[in-house]
């Protein structure tokens, strides 16, 4: 167990520490899937900048009117569509990740709340909040992962 072996935790059954074992990864695959999808929402916002700053360098360099056809002018300059492509890759990822850091908040918040609620019947004989009171306080110090309640 990496997360114990700074700290000895003196008290709960090895079950405890493989739920806050498997909770610390939980919470890291969020953090990990929450920063790919910043990221990526910001490479697409560039690329939709971009997009809008040559777009209108080419409108304008065209003299657009209500007679001149825009998908032509599209078409036919390759950056144009070459930023339309990395456009939609970028939102195709955003949407992945999404769905990727929904899940992982699912699976995180279903462990922490299974702890929260077995917390009385993993720590039978701590009847004062001792030992529970020391683990959540280093859950919440070390991790940023409070189980004191839902």
């Amino acid at each position: 167990m990496k997360v114990f072996k700074e700290w000895n935790i003196r008290s709960g059954p090895e079950i405890v520490k493989v739920m806050l074992e498997e909770l610390v990864k939980r919470k890291d695959k969020l953090e990990k899937m929450e920063k790919a999808k910043m990221r990526w929402s910001l490479y697409a916002l560039f690329c939709l900048a971009i997009l809008f700053l040559l777009g209108f360098q080419v409108f304008s360099s065209h003299h657009v009117s209500f007679n001149t056809n825009v998908l032509s002018l599209i078409v036919t300059h390759p950056y144009m569509l070459f930023l339309m492509l990395l456009l939609s890759i970028g939102f195709i990822q955003i949407r992945f990740f999404t769905k990727k850091s929904t899940k992982a908040e699912k699976e995180f918040e279903a462990l922490r709340e299974e702890l929260i609620i077995r917390s009385t019947e993993l720590w039978e004989e701590d009847i004062n909040w001792e030992a529970r009171e020391h683990v959540f306080s280093y859950m919440k110090k070390e991790y940023d992962i409070n189980l004191y309640h839902k």
